[in-house]
């Protein structure tokens, strides 16, 4: 008997297990915020929806005893409205955006056991065990906006937002600076309301900075006021990158804002043709509102997420009594008794799953919505393009499909019909004014100019150039801050810089440049020396003057030692009779005064009565024959080149003289690529002449390269320029020349800001006009063309051995008039000591010499004479 009472209570329990069921209404309740209308429609309007679609509660229907509404800190009033909601009897409890005054409600439901359901941004790292919250966790919306930024690779960034407790859900990407990439953040928050130009300001000082890259925490309806001030202030541009944190980015009505040429990025959970979406707006619910905005026909975030909470609630009541009861009973806020079935309920749905419009709905371990996806979307013409993917369960979270060739193209449009500004230096040949120039013709021209107009006619763009004001290339100061060409670049007041601009590795870390269209190197300008003018004795000059000492040395030296080998050698003792056999006496022919007149003779190549009989003698002979035989004819052969070149005299040949001397002064142009070269080499050459650049700065540097040309011409001065500016200049003034070769190898190219969409485009564009020839066109007839090719003709004669004239070998007439001057001398010498030792007093020596002058002049072919005297009868 006992143990069939057993089975039968068995039976029925398990019979009673299988018969759990939902009751024929499931009371709920919901306060809202005042200002949250939007999810209070969303919500009514899903409830409806719900209670159409018999396949989620096939038997029953949610019934919604009370909506309220509260004001955002009337914590009271929302505690007094909450607890006339439980005193009916409610399974769950639902709100959009919480507020202060909601957040207490949720210290209620806690005690009570009511699941408290909410779609609103929470800072909590684990929620309430009764709260559950369909808004994705920050940890995940945080990551997925960090991972965004790092793929697009910024290495600076501000984070604009219009509360500073924002900073919360944006925290990983705060933490990018400590990374390897060391990227600047910097963090502003939006001053006063919307729509009275309360933010001008601060977007103004954000402008100033040069700031290019923006992640705007703004809610969406106030989007449109932020980037309309944001385009008052100039922010608005193809150089400037916007990341939006609104999940509805495609919704606002940009065509009112800006233009295509803004970078806006963005996260949404959906598109506008989502099919989730279509289907929550395909079959309308008589008697409700459908949740959009005024005018518009777009399911906006905060709708869609208590959609997706209305709907977690019902699936997972639904499954909840297939294992449970499900008993709603009225409770009370005196007597603070739970709900029975809240705890078990409210574990259910943490580990129940959905999906929804937002996506799969899932909570982990800490309550907290993380397995959330994202779609990555782009501004485009004609609204929003979807070009990524962001999920937490994918391995690297992000996939870009971003078309960079469709990117191209969009770019390759939106530069047609637009207006570059171009700022630039007066600098011949790039850029110079035209003296010609009407209102109908440029005003500016030049090499860059030139180029300039055709990139304008290819591209179909259009421009306006101006001067730099203070007619630099750009210089990086010690705050950081650039000036000149660079820093209106860098500052973004500026779409293309127009000059000689050298590409190098500090300019490039502020500015993009386009390819190089010049290549370059530096090299140094300086005054070309004088044709040395002929020296009258310059015929001494093949030889140095040691050369000319060691051989007047070794001839007196080798005659001295010929007249004492001569007078040692027995052979060199003769008679001076030859037909006598009896000798009484000998004679030496080499006398002192006959040494050194044969040796005279050998260097001259002329012959004399004197010959070397003995062995020792002749060695001297030989080997002074074959010392002159080497000496004159090295000084014959250079000799040549002495008189028919006209030389140049240059003190410098190349850098490393220029470094090792201080006689002549040199420098370069401020704020320029060659000063920054020599500031940053680290070759022992160059830093020796940086150390004297930077010692005499303000007397050896000039602000233009004219202004540097001009000091070269003065005299004693190098110019270190870049080799293209000096070729132009000496081509147009013969005085200048360049000395040495290339320093550096380097290119010039066009500068825009950083991240300019049209730097490939222009890029190209140069590629194809080098490709043509266009480019050394151009150069041509800038350097060569318009050049003073007489210099060129000038040098190239000057080269050339030419006819000597008397300046070259006037010396030679000079010794020559020396030597018969001299000789007379010395024969009116000889001529008066023979006479005065012969002399009887008969005659005068001047009328004796009177006599022999006649006898020359009037006997020519008389070889002989008496011995005695010269007289008139001979």
């Amino acid at each position: 008997m006992k143990l069939s009472c057993i089975c039968i209570i068995i039976v029925t329990c398990i019979d009673s297990i299988g018969t759990f069921s939902l009751p024929a209404e499931i009371r709920i309740g919901a306060i809202f915020d005042n200002q949250d209308i939007l999810s209070r429609q969303a919500f009514e309007y899903s409830v409806a929806k719900i209670n159409n679609q018999s396949q989620i509660l096939k038997n029953s229907k949610i019934v919604v005893t009370h909506i309220d509404v509260v004001e955002a800190h009337d914590s009271f009033s929302a505690y007094k409205l909450v607890c006339g909601q439980l005193e009916t009897g409610i399974a769950a409890l639902f709100t959009g955006q919480l507020t202060p005054s909601l957040e207490f409600v949720s210290s209620l439901t806690r005690q009570l056991h009511i699941p408290f359901f909410l779609s609103s941004p929470d800072s909590q790292t684990k929620v309430e065990y009764y709260t559950i919250n369909v808004y994705p966790h920050y940890t995940a919306t945080s990551q997925a906006y960090s991972d965004l930024i790092k793929f697009q690779r910024w290495n600076e960034i501000a984070i604009i937002t219009e509360h500073a407790k924002n900073l919360l859900y944006l925290q990983d990407l705060l933490k990018i600076s400590s990374d390897k990439n060391q990227m600047t953040i910097t963090v502003r928050q939006l001053q006063g309301r919307p729509g009275v130009d309360n933010w001008y300001s601060l977007l103004l000082q954000l402008k100033e900075t040069g700031i290019s890259k923006f992640l705007v925490d703004v809610k969406t309806d106030n989007l449109h006021d932020f980037f309309r001030q944001a385009k008052m202030v100039g922010l608005i541009g193809p150089y400037y990158d916007f990341v939006l944190t609104s999940f509805d980015v495609s919704v606002v009505q940009w065509d009112k804002i800006l233009y295509t040429l803004v970078n806006i990025t963005g996260l949404q959970f959906f598109g506008r043709d989502d099919p989730a979406v279509r289907e929550f707006f395909d079959k309308t619910v008589p008697g409700a509102d459908i949740p959009v905005h005024h005018n518009e026909w777009s399911l906006r975030a905060p709708a869609a997420l208590m959609h997706d909470a209305v709907y977690l609630f019902a699936r997972a009541v639904n499954k909840f009594v297939e294992q449970h009861s499900f008993i709603i009973t009225p409770l009370t806020c005196r007597a603070q008794e739970p709900w029975i079935h809240g705890s078990a309920f409210s574990l259910f749905i943490k580990t129940f799953e959905a999906n929804g419009i937002t996506g799969k709905i899932k909570f982990d371990e800490n309550g907290l919505r993380t397995d959330v996806s994202f779609e990555v979307v782009d501004l485009v013409a004609d609204g929003v393009n979807r070009n990524g993917f962001w999920s937490s369960n994918l391995p690297d979270r992000l996939e870009i499909q971003r078309n960079f060739t469709k990117d191209y193209e969009v770019r390759k449009q939106e530069i047609q019909n637009q207006v570059l500004k171009v700022i630039s230096l007066l600098e011949p040949p790039y850029v110079t004014l035209n003296r010609n120039a009407t209102n109908g013709t440029q005003k500016y021209v030049g090499f860059c100019i030139d180029i300039l107009v055709d990139l304008a006619e290819r591209l179909n763009f259009t421009y306006e150039i101006e001067i730099v004001k203070d007619k630099t290339f750009g210089k990086k100061n010690e705050k950081g801050e650039w000036n000149g060409i660079i820093g209106e670049l860098v500052y973004r007041r500026a779409d293309l810089g127009l000059a000689g601009l050298t590409i190098t590795y500090q300019r490039e870390q502020a500015i993009d440049f386009t390819k190089p269209f010049l290549t370059l190197g530096i090299n140094i300008l300086f005054k070309k020396a004088k044709h040395v003018k002929p020296k009258l004795f310059g015929f001494f000059s093949p030889l140095s003057f040691d050369v000319w000492l060691y051989m007047i040395a070794a001839y007196f030296a080798v005659s001295f030692s010929l007249y004492v080998v001569a007078r040692l050698s027995p052979y060199e003792w003769r008679s001076p009779y030859a037909c006598r056999r009896t000798i009484d006496e000998l004679e030496n022919q080499f006398t002192l005064f006959n040494s050194f007149w044969f040796l005279i003779c050998n260097i001259m190549h002329q012959g004399t009565d004197l010959n070397p009989v003995a062995t020792s003698t002749r060695m001297i002979s030989c080997l002074w024959g074959f010392c002159t035989l080497i000496l004159v004819s090295s000084y014959t052969a250079n000799l040549a080149a002495f008189l028919t070149v006209q030389r140049m005299q240059t003190p410098i040949e190349n850098a490393e003289d220029l470094a090792s001397q201080t006689k002549i002064t040199y420098g370069v142009q401020r704020g320029g690529s060659t000063e920054n070269f020599f500031r940053e080499s680290k070759i022992a050459t160059y830093e020796r002449m940086w150390h004297y650049i930077s010692a005499n700065h303000a007397s050896v540097t000039v602000a233009s390269s004219t202004e540097g040309i001009k000091k070269v011409l003065e005299g004693n001065y190098a110019f270190l320029i870049e080799s293209t500016t000096s070729e132009y200049n000496i081509m147009r003034n013969c005085e200048l020349t360049s000395i040495g070769g290339l320093l550096d190898s380097k290119g010039y190219g066009f500068g825009v800001p950083e991240n300019s969409p049209y730097r490939d485009i222009l890029s190209d564009t140069i590629l194809k006009l080098q490709d043509e020839g266009v480019i050394q066109k151009y150069y041509n007839k800038w350097w060569k063309e318009e050049a003073n090719l007489k210099c060129d003709e000038e040098d190239k004669r000057k080269e050339l051995a030419s006819a000597l004239g008397f300046a070259n070998i006037g010396g030679v007439f000079v010794i020559l008039a020396v030597g018969l001057v001299l000789s007379m001398i010395v024969a009116a010498i000889e001529f008066y000591i023979k006479i005065r030792h012969r002399n009887s007093g008969q005659i005068t020596i001047r009328e004796e010499m009177s006599q022999y002058f006649r006898y020359a002049l009037f006997n020519i072919k008389s070889h002989r004479r008496r011995s005695t005297h010269v007289t008139g009868h001979m």
